[in-house]
């Protein structure tokens, strides 16, 4: 008798292998031994055709022979033995595998079969279930790949040992740890593996090293700037990418792929020496410039300040055009720190000298109001500079801490200085206009009297109220010649 008589054990589909300790045999066998051939009478055989008795003998019969009680108990004792036997070896076997299952040691199982909801194992005469689920790392494998196993021997844990109310016991097992594991254990830091892209994310790209996932950051995706990720890969191309970090305990490993690039910043400072001209294209703005394609992988930043000498650019746009070819002058290039500062502004002559001579002080210029400030505004001179004119050169004007003049508004400014080093204009107002606020003051006492509320609402063609031009004192005066 087989020492494993039920083979069934709990798995992902409700199958089931149960292991059944062995009984021992005590009943004898009820086996016959034969024993030597006894002649049959020499009866001759007839001829089919004729009738008549054929010269051939008969085959001799030999009848059996009754064992005696001796040799009954000779065979069922061992029987017994055996069964004795098997039990102690079953014995010792699930002894191993309780042990291995509480030290979570391995043990090593000979693939059987394929059943439904996984795979047949044998560990010596104890049958394992190992679920599709617990045979690799990925949760569903191919049949091709459940079937190639068949007939070979592999390590597993011992993943469940359960019992049931007739001592039947369940043994389940999984590989799935020892996988993970030999990877993590194989997998350093700089390490240039391949895996298959098994998805595409807006910031990366994921790919699959044989069961476990490494992420690809769309900055570390190549030297050139990407775009998309879309782009750039799709689900089941094959990518090679180096190990940059291994995060075991979040089961996270980031890779690289421009380090299996040559970077085109070697050899920068010799190629684009400083002053040198070159042409790029514009293909991005930021808030702080625009980044301009040099060549392929080789972006140099021209800042908003670099844009032009004489204007306060605010928007890139303004001067630039995305996909466009400009020439460009090279400020500062750096093969250390990957960077790139380009000029449009240098390729003509600084011309803050000659504003110098220009825009004498003391002397009355017209501009246009292009930017108003917290600190001030930006003022456009006769279409040809851009001046600041901080809050300081206007306190005599403000009414509520307000700045009295409006974007486009045209009006009258006295050169406070300029600087060819910083290549700047300070600007304040027009002197006048304090002196028109103070005129006020002399003006004739109306004939019917004015609510403050009107004083104050009425507005000059300038964008702002008499009222606003006024120091508080001599606002409050005229009301009080109202009442």
């Amino acid at each position: 008798m087989s020492n494993i008589e039920n083979q069934n054990v709990v798995g992902e589909n409700n199958e089931k292998l149960e292991v059944t300790n062995p009984e021992t045999i005590n009943q004898p066998s009820s086996e016959t031994i034969p024993s030597e051939t006894v002649e049959q009478a020499n009866e001759p055989a007839k001829d089919s055709n004729s009738g008549n008795a054929s010269d051939e003998t008969a085959p001799k019969v030999a009848p059996p022979i009754e064992q005696s009680e001796e040799e009954k108990a000779r065979i069922a004792a061992e029987a017994k033995k055996r069964a004795e036997e098997k039990q102690k070896q079953f014995d010792a076997d699930f002894s191993k595998i309780k042990e291995a299952y509480e030290k979570g040691d391995t043990i090593e199982a000979k693939v059987t079969s394929r059943i439904k909801g996984g795979l047949r194992l044998m560990y010596n005469d104890i049958p394992l279930f190992l679920p599709t689920s617990h045979f690799g790392i990925r949760r569903n494998p191919s049949e091709e790949e459940l079937a190639a196993v068949i007939g070979t021997n592999m390590q597993v844990h011992i993943h469940e040992i359960s019992e049931d109310e007739d001592k039947r016991k369940t043994i389940i097992v999984s590989r799935k740890k020892i996988l993970l594991d030999n990877i993590w254990n194989k997998i350093k830091v700089g390490d240039i593996v391949e895996g298959t892209v098994s998805s595409v994310a807006s910031f990366g790209i994921f790919l699959d090293l044989g069961g476990i996932e490494g992420l690809i950051h769309i900055s570390r995706l190549s030297q050139q700037h990407v775009e998309s990720t879309k782009d750039f890969a799709k689900r089941g191309d094959k990518m090679q990418a180096v190990v940059i970090e291994i995060d075991k305990e979040n089961n996270k490993i980031a890779l690289s792929r421009k380090e299996l690039e040559k970077s085109p910043w070697e050899g920068i400072e010799q190629k684009y020496p400083v002053d040198s001209v070159v042409k790029g294209i514009v293909r991005r703005f930021t808030n702080f410039g625009a980044y301009v394609e040099i060549e392929k992988g080789l972006d140099g930043l021209v800042r908003l300040s670099e844009l032009s000498w004489t204007k306060r650019i605010k928007n890139p746009a303004d001067c630039l055009q995305i996909d466009n070819e400009y020439e460009f002058k090279v400020i500062n290039a750096s093969e250390e720190k990957k960077t790139l500062h380009l000029s449009l502004k240098r390729l003509t002559e600084n011309p803050w000298q000659s504003i110098k001579e220009k825009f004498v002080p003391e002397k009355l210029f017209n501009g246009v109001v292009k930017q108003v400030l917290a600190q001030g505004c930006v003022v456009t001179v006769e279409e040809e500079v851009d001046g600041f004119m901080p809050r300081s050169k206007m306190k005599n004007l403000l009414r509520n801490n307000r700045i009295p003049f409006h974007v486009g508004q045209a009006i009258e400014v006295l050169i406070s200085d300029v600087s060819v080093e910083e290549e700047s204009m300070i600007l304040e107002p027009n002197p006048e206009y304090f002196n028109t606020a103070i005129s006020v003051e002399n003006k004739p006492k109306p004939k019917e009297r004015r609510p403050a509320k009107e004083v104050q609402t009425e507005k000059s063609e300038g964008g702002f109220s008499i009222a606003d031009l006024l120091p508080e004192s001599i606002t409050e005066s005229l009301l009080d010649n109202n009442k």
